[in-house]
């Protein structure tokens, strides 16, 4: 009996399992090489050698960041990625001899909820990643969305401020994932301060020390101390992410919205009450239940799996 191969690739990060099928029966992670275009699938195929240890391979599942080119089996112009295109099918299905199926990561994630976490039995959820970029998937109906080249739900580039007061990494401005993702919330803090915020801040002080050395998880971190700056920004958060899960309840009417990513996997005490109040308050829809995801950040992995799988039975 084979096994497959699930394959989760970030711009920092990654992630590999094998599977049965049924459950993960080996995992390794590593920080992801990016020297040229076709490193990351050097790196994959290398890491792939080492964990099957003679295991006859079926398929290979791979969820990665976008935008995706599904017809050349590539990520395409990334934001996240330091090149233009980064070819992965063709040399995985040339090293291996097996079916590759490319996916955007969180509709991998998606795909995960669906079967083996909380979206089994569900025909309309929606996944949210809220990590170092905002991405999402969705199904409707029983049917994963795909769009014309595999980038469908690419809600972090959902305009959540019209006034366009922070740049995106896409290049366009008032972007959810420009004020709400982990590369976007130092952004926030930064453009606050500037404006004379936070004159007593922990987080002024060390943007004055060092003005590269915000992150998302001194936010945070200032704002369990009681900080009033911070608690401040995390309210504006709070209203932008309001926006943006109230716009996927009128756009995908689900059943169940859920939500995955470092930054609200360990924050969810700061991200998930904001959206439940303001879906309360201002959805037309009936707003659906809110979950963080069961399966963590292996979400994607688990997605790739099951992808492959149905690609493999068929």
């Amino acid at each position: 009996m084979g096994v497959l191969a699930g394959v989760d690739l970030g711009a920092s990060n990654l992630r590999m399992a094998l599977s049965d099928g049924k459950k993960l029966l080996a995992e390794r992670r590593e920080r992801t090489l990016l020297t040229d275009p076709l490193s990351p699938s050097r790196q994959i195929s290398s890491l792939l050698r080492s964990m099957l240890s003679g295991r006859r391979l079926e398929g290979i599942g791979l969820a990665c960041v976008g935008p995706l080119d599904l017809g050349r089996g590539e990520v395409r112009d990334s934001p996240n990625l330091p090149f233009r295109r980064v070819p992965l099918v063709r040399p995985l299905e040339e090293e291996f001899g097996v079916p590759v199926v490319l996916i955007n990561d969180c509709s991998a994630a998606a795909v995960g909820e669906k079967e083996f976490g909380a979206g089994r039995g569900v025909d309309d959820l929606v996944y949210v990643g809220m990590g170092t970029g905002i991405g999402g998937g969705a199904y409707v109906d029983g049917h994963l969305l795909w769009g014309k080249e595999g980038n469908a739900v690419e809600i972090g580039h959902l305009t959540v401020d019209p006034s366009g007061r922070l740049e995106c990494g896409c290049g366009k401005r008032g972007h959810w994932e420009a004020y709400c993702s982990g590369t976007g919330l130092p952004r926030l803090v930064e453009w606050r301060l500037k404006r004379g915020e936070g004159k007593e801040s922990p987080l002024r002080r060390r943007w004055e020390e060092d003005r590269s050395s915000l992150r998302a998880e001194h936010l945070f971190a200032a704002a369990r101390e009681g900080d009033a700056f911070a608690l401040k920004v995390l309210e504006e958060v709070g209203r932008l992410n309001g926006i943006g899960f109230t716009d996927l309840v009128e756009a995908y009417d689900p059943a169940l919205l859920t939500v995955g990513g470092s930054v609200a996997l360990r924050n969810a005490r700061w991200i998930l009450p904001p959206v439940r109040r303001w879906m309360r308050e201002r959805a037309y829809n009936r707003p659906p239940l809110l979950r963080l995801t069961p399966l963590g950040e292996r979400a994607g992995l688990y997605g790739a799996v099951g992808l492959i799988r149905e690609e493999v039975r068929r």
